[in-house]
């Protein structure tokens, strides 16, 4: 195992910090984390040996998988069942082979011989099959995904997932990818003394955190792991974390060469960045939307008639709010972003912009003089925040009054799973991935982070049916059907899409995963 050099005790984990944390994850692709140390992390290595990556994070937490969601910090230390191959898709991993039963409700993992984790011990069926137990056996970001799963060993060398209902998702789940780490293997010493998860590694990556030459909220040292099994993954004699929250900081030591990779972001600076000659990589795309989490009307009532929520969304000018978030910006007028599987350029029900018709669609549901409701904003998502007040201005121009109350992450997700507010502004990964998308944001037990009322509908009921049904010939339109259906209910009022950007200079990042993810690990100078 790697310790850290200080150890925070964290009290036991409440639903809403949890979603704080996912949340987190999804708007910034990477996750916080606990590293702690007295040093300043000097090197006698040369550049070529060494890759320096900026990360956005900025009050790391704890080691704790189960808490975190995707992050270079656990992608280098752990090696997952399944991982991001360089051109964003999937391979083997520890699983090293895999298949779907008939009807996708047995997935069945064959376990590789030979990996060993940092401590010399060997990864087995039973560390996967302990490691699975572990997370179903305690609060995590994925609980709803992975609670009903049953799991068992099949022969010596294999492990199946029995799921309650057809599932599609499992590469993504149990990858290295953004689905919060429940594909991460543990061994036997994590395991039994949990607590020492908070605040160590018990991995078997190709990397292994090194705390004598790393400072907690400023840099984050991995050496290579001298026991891993795939020396192709290992390119560098040193991949060194360094935090920049500051994304004009970040973009000026790629300029200056103090770092190689820039993972902070900012669409704003793509023009700026291009001019450089930096390589600029889309990684996951952001849908910033208005939550209506009480669709049927417990704390305002007025939510609970679809036309309410419609007409919110006509009453949206989605172009000039692009404008104001800023440059790279694409409008949203529907559940699924464009150019993924189920996006339809004509769909009938996407939110045009239409005052007169939101006016109407009101006075139809009895509220011709609309009405005042209050909306929570998490302050700690500028994109978010520019996008829903220029929202509230045109709200109020059909009569809707938005008391907008900004709160912190901790607190805004706290909130919104006490449910102590109807709606919120926030953003969230735009992943493209269908049924995925559907799990997360429609389907309980699935969507306990996104859907906190609960919310049902019967149509979307049977699109989500016919959804996960579909053969190859029939995917695509019922892919355009769940998102018809999705859309018509007014389920979320997307309002813009934000592309999150990889900067790089002289680094091969590859292509991103289904869910915005890149394999970390696998990057090299390019040839």
């Amino acid at each position: 195992m790697q310790d850290l050099k200080q150890d925070r005790t964290i009290g036991k984990v409440r639903r809403g910090r949890r979603l704080a944390a996912g949340l987190i994850a999804v708007a910034l692709g990477v996750a916080a984390l606990t590293a702690c140390s007295s040093s300043s992390g000097s090197s006698s290595a040369s550049a070529s040996d060494t890759l320096t990556v900026a990360l956005p994070i900025d009050s790391p937490t704890s080691f704790e998988l189960t808490q975190q969601c995707s992050s270079p910090m656990f992608q280098l230390a752990y090696e997952p069942l399944i991982r991001i191959t360089k051109d964003g898709g999937y391979e083997p991993g520890i699983a090293a082979s895999w298949q779907y039963s008939s009807d996708n409700t047995v997935f069945t993992m064959k376990i590789r011989s030979g990996v060993k984790f940092a401590d010399g011990t060997d990864v087995t069926r039973d560390s996967v099959l302990n490691t699975l137990n572990y997370y179903k056996s305690v609060p995590g970001l994925n609980d709803g995904f992975i609670k009903p799963w049953k799991i068992a060993a099949v022969d010596t060398d294999s492990v199946a997932i029995t799921s309650p209902a057809p599932f599609t998702g499992m590469e993504s789940i149990l990858s290295d990818s953004g689905n919060c780490n429940n594909g991460m293997i543990i061994s036997a010493a994590g395991l039994a003394n949990p607590d020492k998860l908070k605040t160590a590694t018990f991995g078997a990556g190709p990397y292994v955190y090194d705390a004598s030459q790393s400072q907690n909220g400023d840099h984050y040292t991995y050496t290579p792991n001298p026991l891993y099994y795939d020396k192709s993954r290992q390119n560098y004699k040193k991949i060194i974390l360094r935090v920049m929250t500051d994304q004009n900081t970040a973009m000026n030591a790629l300029a200056s060469g103090q770092i190689q990779v820039n993972m902070t972001g900012g669409a704003q600076l793509a023009d700026q960045a291009k001019s450089k000659g930096f390589d600029s990589t889309v990684g996951r795309v952001q849908a910033t939307a208005i939550m209506l989490w009480d669709r049927a009307g417990e704390l305002t009532p007025e939510l609970g008639d679809v036309r309410v929520r419609r007409a919110m969304a006509l009453a949206l000018d989605r172009d000039s709010i692009a404008k104001a978030v800023g440059t790279a910006i694409t409008t949203q007028d529907q559940f699924i972003g464009a150019g993924f599987p189920g996006h339809d350029d004509n769909l009938p029900s996407k939110y045009t912009y239409d005052v007169n018709q939101a006016k109407k669609l009101l006075a139809d549901a009895g509220h011709p003089d609309g009405f005042s409701m209050t909306l929570e904003v998490n302050s700690d998502d500028p994109d978010a925040t520019i996008a829903v007040n220029a929202a509230a201005a045109q709200l109020a121009k059909i009569g809707i009054k938005l008391n907008l109350k900004s709160l912190p992450n901790s607190s805004f997700f706290t909130d919104f799973a006490a449910k102590k507010y109807s709606a919120g502004a926030v953003s969230y990964g735009l992943y493209g991935t269908l049924p995925n998308e559907a799990y997360r944001l429609y389907k309980l037990p699935y969507s306990a982070v996104w859907n906190p009322f609960a919310s049902t509908d019967p149509d979307i009921d049977k699109a989500y049916d016919a959804l996960n049904a579909s053969t190859k010939d029939t995917f695509e339109a019922n892919a355009k059907q769940f998102n018809d259906t999705m859309t018509a209910k007014a389920w979320y009022i997307p309002i813009v899409a934000v592309p999150q950007f990889i900067y790089s200079k002289g680094i091969d990042v590859g292509k991103r995963d289904p869910m915005g993810q890149f394999a970390i690990s696998a990057w090299a100078a390019k040839k």
